[in-house]
């Protein structure tokens, strides 16, 4: 009889038991395949979507709970608010959509992906950490462009500049400033993403930017822009159209022009090019001893109202040319002629407060004020002094439609000059200085008549 060693007894009862599990394994698995029913896959531990717990959920468990979760949580109204102002945003109203079963999807995927090492991990992972999917969803581009036009547009207030308001006796004050406000839409989309899926104070602070005026209210007041200093006005003829209309024209142009400490004024910059496309019309301007079509007539009219205010306001003169005959609607050597790109006018404020320059044009008027501030009792007066006229020529020329000795003036021509003007600076009535401004030379314009002679 042959003996067995205890080991190798051992390793034979061994195997004879995998054997028989085994066996025991294939029986059970033959019978389960022929009367088992499919087992619906689970959602594994610690998987959320934001707060919803999916943990051991069926695929259909899970759809109806994260269904019931959309319609109670997240398409209910959202707040929008800044300060003491709400809006409200209703996710239907931009058709809001939650991908439910791609999302469900993701949660039975957790822990079934990937190497059978990465799955391992999971499962053994502490149970502390959790798999939050997160919550797809998407909105209706068109509906929410709408909704955030319509919103910025409710939102939105233009700033308003302060203003200078001048009151019946000249004084001026100022009208506050306002500061704009507009909506800053490039988060809005990300920040109400963030905000849907919350049970509790649904409530987004907007984004709102203030719009800033160009003049505060503290800016203007720091200008000592306070009363009118100089003003002076000059007449025309209302019948002259054309004429009038250029002068309206010009002051519109200068009109509400502020100026600073140290800053200097230029009509031709401000004014502009005088020409038929920027709105100048026809009308007679000098040429020789000559009347003719022009366009831009009268336009020194305004520029010489303006220099005699300025003159009034003491103010610099950085660049003046007199006409080269005196003009009818003011005194010789107080004139200021333009043209543009090469005669300016130009003056400068030496003084220590912003000056605002206004026009008033009436039915046949100009007027050229000046506002700021100045020295209490000061006074500024302006001195023509005449050295010399130049009386006119006679031109005579034959007209045979006239009776022999008869005589009919076209033109009575005018007076030729050679003026000084002087400003004189007051303070409380005691003469402070005298200024030579200019002395200049005006050139007579003839007389002109018409002389009957006998016909030949």
């Amino acid at each position: 009889m042959m003996c067995v060693s205890p080991r190798k007894l051992h390793i034979k009862l061994m195997l004879t038991f995998i054997c028989v599990i085994v066996v025991a394994t294939e029986i059970f698995i033959i019978n389960n395949s022929v009367n088992a029913r499919p087992v619906e896959l689970q959602i594994l531990e610690r998987v959320f979507v934001e707060d919803l717990e999916l943990s051991g959920m069926t695929r259909s468990e899970a759809e109806e709970a994260l269904y019931k979760y959309v319609d109670d949580v997240v398409l209910q109204p959202l707040v929008l608010t800044s300060g003491d102002e709400s809006w409200q945003l209703d996710p239907n109203d931009i058709d809001l959509h939650v991908f439910v079963p791609e999302i469900v999807e993701r949660a039975l995927a957790v822990g079934r992906c990937g190497s059978w090492l990465e799955r391992l991990r999971f499962r053994r992972a502490s149970p502390r950490k959790i798999v939050n999917i997160p919550l797809t969803m998407s909105v209706d581009e068109d509906l929410f462009k709408d909704f955030i036009f319509d919103l910025m547009t409710e939102i939105h207030i233009s700033a308003e500049d302060a203003a200078f308001v001048i009151n019946q006796d000249d004084t001026v004050i100022v009208k506050p400033s306002r500061t704009g406000r507009y909506l800053d839409p490039r988060d809005l989309g990300r920040r109400i993403r963030e905000v849907v899926p919350w049970r509790h104070d649904r409530t987004l602070v907007l984004n709102i930017k203030p719009i800033m005026p160009s003049l505060t209210t503290e800016q203007a007041n720091a200008m000592g822009i306070k009363e009118c200093i100089s003003e002076f006005s000059t007449r025309f003829e209302p019948a002259n159209k054309p004429r009038v209309h250029n002068i309206q024209e010009a002051a519109n142009a200068i009109d509400g022009t502020i100026l600073g400490p140290g800053e200097t004024f230029s009509f031709n910059e401000t004014v502009g090019p005088r020409s038929a496309e920027t709105g100048y019309l026809d009308a007679p301007i000098m040429v020789g001893d000559d009347l003719v079509p022009g366009v831009g007539g009268g336009i020194c009219q305004v520029s010489s109202t303006l220099y005699n205010a300025v003159l009034l306001a003491n103010l610099s003169i950085v660049v003046r040319v007199n006409h080269s005959m005196a003009p009818a609607y003011l005194p010789a050597g107080r004139d200021a002629t333009v043209a543009y790109d090469y005669i300016d006018f130009k003056f400068r404020n030496d003084g220590s407060s912003h000056i605002l320059i206004k026009f008033l044009v009436t039915k046949n008027t100009i007027t050229s004020k000046v506002y700021g501030s100045v020295p209490t009792g000061q006074k500024v007066h302006v001195i023509t002094v005449i050295d010399e006229k130049i009386p006119p020529g006679i031109i005579k020329k034959e007209d045979p439609s006239l009776a022999p000795g008869d005589e009919v003036i076209e033109d009575n021509g005018s007076w030729g000059y050679v003026v000084k003007v002087y400003r004189v600076i007051e303070s409380n009535g005691v003469e402070q200085s005298r200024e030579l401004i200019s002395k200049d030379r005006y050139r007579p314009r003839s007389k002109r008549v018409r002389v009957g002679v006998a016909s030949s």
